[in-house]
This record gives structure tokens, C-alpha cells and sequence, in this order.
């Protein structure tokens, strides 16, 4: 039994609240207007203030820029949307960057990062702030802010003269940017429009609205005007587009915790050209069910949950219910590397136990007191691997079943990894060779 229930194919998509619950029609519509309305008052208003020095001159305005990247960031930690505090994250470093540089070689560079940065974070999918995907992007935007702080030790003025270099014949003197971030801005800003047109999703018209104001900030800093308030205000939309944009629904397992079938497959229509998949079976798991009874069941299921959940190689576990089947995806792994992975999961299994009572009954059905035991159970391991591009990836899952199925008649609690014909016709000439 999974939290949240599989809808009908003839269902067409629905937007989903937090809690998966689906958001109406009408409360979708309020959500994409806000995404829209909000920014054409948020810019103008920014735009006023930066150019009335009695306002701009305040001591709120000057705080404003810090107070609302601070809290946004804050924001995408509490919330667990990555993609709102690396957004923040860009927006504040360009920022810093501008106001303590007067360098046109390092204006020149973040005005080409930052679209490209903002543009990528706000396309692909979202992660957890505190989670390995999170990480590896925190250090490509600290990879680049590093670049760009020894941009503006060195000054080299080679690369001032490519970055400012026209890619087309056009006299654009009036406009400060270079023809190279104007080409990323254009590019990031249609992408982020037609996904909007074709998903009306928020965020993807919070998006564009940000790299408007990012433009307009570095529009107004290449002109020497503060530009403060405009990446302040792309910040806003970020956290705006965030706010109204319905979180991914999970639908997990109820037992066991982990991703069902219906997230299996989802992962199995974008995986890539290589990749293991290992179909990982409690051994005689219909036998211990009935002995020992449905509660202690789905504590050796659970068990073996949380074993897997701790494989290495960036393995990636899922709980079909069919046949109480666990399966592994191995993103860019072979078999063989794959084994390695689950093998130290497998003796992990085999050591554990678990401390049970079971309740005993007379043949009339009356209690006959509790049975205080200790149980283990092994786990018998399928894998096989995509034979190459466009591989299906369920006749893979169908080939690590019939692996699993000759483990478990090898005598149990093995491994035996799928010999497709090309391997089989493979591991035979390195042998004849």
C-alpha cells in the first residue's frame, strides 16, 4: 500500500499541493496570475526607488537588498528548495562582486555567469540544499566566484577583449552589456518563456521575471546607478515562484519508507545510456510472513530497507510491491560494480536479526500466550545491466528478476548477475583471446 494512490492514465496531469493533495483549477489559475501580476508591480516599484535619491539614500532601502537575500536563502534552507537558496546565492555573490569591483573585465564576466547561472538553476529539477546534488553545485558557483576574484586580482586584458568582443555588426554603444551576456540573457529568458507557456507553472514565469530584473540590474550597475534593489527584487520573484510552485509528490511505500513503483517509473524513462539494475528479494520471504505473522514481516522488510538505503555507488533504491521486491538503480555503473555495491548490503542482511514476540493460539483460536524469538533473514540479489542506448529499461528489470530467481535457486543468499548474449559472446573471446 502506497501514501498516495495511482491516477487513471485518462486522468489528465494536476498541479499538487504539499501534501498531494490536487490543487483545483481555479487555485492553479490564482497561482500562475500571482506569478505574473506580482513582478509588473515588484520592478516598477524597484525601479522608482533606484531612481529617487531622497528614498535610496535611507537607511531601509540600504538594508533592504541584504534583509531579503538573507531571508530568501533562509527560506530555501527551512523549506529544502535548493534551487531558491543557489539562486540567492548567485544573485548575492554578482552583487558583492559589482559593488566592491570597478573592474570592466570582471563586469563583463558576471554579467555573462549570471544568466547562465540563474537560467540553469531555475531549469532543472529541484534539490534538497543539504543533499550531494546541492553540494557538487554550491562548489561550481564557488568554483566560478573564486575565478571571478582572481579576474579581478589579474585584470588580464585579453580576456576583457573577448568578453566585450560583438558577435554580430550592431551598434548597441547605448547598451552597457556585451553582446555575449545579451545572448545569454535572450537565450535563458525564451527557454523560461516557453516552458511557462507550454507548463503555466509559476516558477518557470518567476524565472524569467528574475533574469528581467537581473538584466536591469546589471543594465543599471554598467551605468553606474545602484543596482542593488534590482537583484533584491530578482530574489523576491525567486522566492515568489518558489512559494507558489507545488512541490514534487513522493509516492512512498507505506511500510518500508522507500520511493513505489510509480517513482520507479518515472526514473526509468530518463536514465541514462549505462546503468545496473538490481532486484533484491527477501529469501523465502512467503514462508516467513506466514509463520511469523504480518507485523514482524514488515519489521524484516523494513530492516532490509534501511540496510539498502545506506548501498554505495550512488545507487538508488525503490520497494515493488508485486512480489515485495526491492530495486536498485545504478546510474552509470556496470553489473560487476553494481555487485560489488549490494554484496556489502547482502552480509549487512545476513548478520542482523530481529528480537520478536509472537502471539500463540490454541486450535479453538484463544490466545495462548506471546513466543519471544530472534529472526533473521538473507536476501538473495538479481542484477543485469542495459546492453547499450535505448535499452528498455523493464526488459532490464525483467532480466535481473529471472537473476534473482536463479540466485535464489543457486540455494539462496548469492548474488548472479544476468549473462546477456553480448556479454556471454564478450567474456568468451576474452577467454578464446
Amino acid at each position: 500500500m502506497t501514501d498516495v494512490k495511482a491516477s487513471s492514465p485518462l486522468v489528465p496531469p494536476l498541479l499538487f499541493l504539499a501534501r498531494g493533495v490536487p490543487a483545483r483549477p481555479r487555485e492553479a489559475t490564482i497561482k500562475q496570475s500571482a506569478a505574473l501580476i506580482a513582478p509588473a508591480l515588484l520592478l516598477p516599484i524597484a525601479a522608482v526607488v533606484s531612481l529617487s535619491p531622497a528614498l535610496r539614500d535611507s537607511l531601509a532601502i540600504h538594508a533592504a537588498p541584504l534583509i531579503v537575500l538573507g531571508g530568501c536563502a533562509l527560506l530555501g534552507i527551512v523549506t529544502g528548495r535548493g534551487r531558491l537558496l543557489l539562486g540567492v546565492l548567485v544573485l548575492g555573490l554578482t552583487m558583492a562582486a559589482l559593488i566592491n569591483s570597478g573592474s570592466r573585465t570582471l563586469f563583463h564576466a558576471v554579467a555573462l555567469l549570471l544568466p547562465v547561472n540563474l537560467g540553469l538553476i531555475a531549469w532543472l529539477g529541484e534539490t534538497r540544499a543539504l543533499s550531494a546534488r546541492g553540494a557538487w553545485w554550491l562548489g561550481v558557483i564557488l568554483l566560478q566566484a573564486g575565478a571571478v576574484g582572481i579576474i579581478e586580482l589579474l585584470n588580464p586584458s585579453a580576456l576583457g577583449a573577448s568578453l566585450a568582443r560583438p558577435l554580430v555588426d550592431v551598434d548597441v554603444a547605448w547598451m552597457p552589456l556585451p553582446h555575449l551576456a545579451l545572448f545569454a540573457f535572450a537565450v535563458m529568458l525564451g527557454l523560461h518563456l516557453v516552458r511557462f507557456v507550454r507548463g503555466r507553472r509559476p516558477l518557470h514565469a518567476a524565472a524569467a521575471w528574475a533574469l528581467v530584473a537581473s538584466f536591469l540590474a546589471l543594465d543599471t550597475a554598467g551605468s553606474g546607478g545602484p543596482a542593488d534593489l534590482h537583484f533584491a527584487a530578482a530574489g523576491m520573484l525567486l522566492a515568489l515562484g518558489t512559494v507558489l510552485e507545488p512541490p514534487t509528490v513522493l509516492h512512498l511505500d507505506a511500510v518500508t519508507g522507500l520511493p513505489a513503483s510509480l517513482e520507479f517509473n518515472k526514473v526509468a524513462r530518463r536514465l541514462p545510456r549505462r546503468y545496473a539494475l538490481a532486484c533484491v528479494g527477501i529469501d523465502d520471504f512467503t514462508s516467513f510472513r506466514a509463520e511469523q505473522g504480518p507485523d514482524v514481516s514488515n519489521r524484516m522488510l523494513r530492516l532490509v530497507a534501511q540496510a539498502l538505503k545506506k548501498v554505495g555507488g550512488g545507487g538508488r533504491v525503490f520497494y515493488l510491491m508485486r512480489d515485495h521486491e526491492f530495486v536498485i538503480v545504478f546510474g552509470r555503473k556496470s553489473a560487476e560494480i553494481a555487485a560489488r555495491h549490494v554484496n556489502i548490503v547482502r552480509r549487512a542482511v545476513e548478520k542482523a536479526s530481529l528480537d520478536v514476540a509472537v502471539p500463540q493460539k490454541t486450535k479453538s483460536g484463544a490466545k495462548a500466550g506471546v513466543v519471544r524469538r530472534t529472526v533473521a533473514g538473507t536476501v538473495s540479489v538479481g542484477i543485469a545491466e542495459a546492453p547499450g542506448r535505448g535499452a528498455d529499461p523493464f526488459k532490464v528489470l525483467r532480466d535481473a528478476e529471472e537473476a534473482l530467481l536463479q540466485a535464489r535457486a543457486a540455494g539462496m543468499n548469492r548474488i548472479v548477475v544476468h549473462q546477456s548474449p553480448a556479454r556471454a559472446a564478450a567474456q568468451a573471446s576474452g577467454i578464446s583471446a
